[in-house]
């Protein structure tokens, strides 16, 4: 190759290596909150059943965490749904990724189920 002429594979290379970093750096802090969130639910649940008034004082708590992290919970992204001897404890929410010229949607949802005394 003559010199000062630039190889179309190393071109081609750098591009997607480009893409992939822009990629990495929109899409790991959504999914880092997704996997913070995870102990919080935990807990929460644990509190709903062990506490008296615990449904209002575990959602108080996951909202508080939540916005710790950045993340705008709402009550009715928390659901408490009692089966039997079992609660479930059920948080969603998504988050707005956008890219140069697209933007998409990702829905997450943690559940987490615990025997209620």
């Amino acid at each position: 190759m003559p010199p000062g002429k630039l190889n179309v594979k190393l071109l081609l290379f750098l591009l997607v290596l480009g893409v992939g970093i822009m990629a990495a750096i929109k899409l790991i802090p959504p999914y880092w909150t997704y996997l913070s969130m995870q102990d919080p639910v935990k807990e929460a649940a644990l509190t709903a059943v062990t506490r008296t008034g615990g449904e209002q004082a575990a959602r108080a708590e996951l909202i508080r965490r939540a916005a710790e992290l950045g993340l705008g919970l709402g009550e009715e992204n928390i659901q408490f749904i009692r089966d039997g001897s079992m609660l479930t404890l059920r948080v969603r929410w998504s988050e707005a990724v956008e890219f140069p010229g697209y933007r998409t949607t990702i829905p997450f949802q943690i559940e987490h189920r615990i025997a209620a005394p």
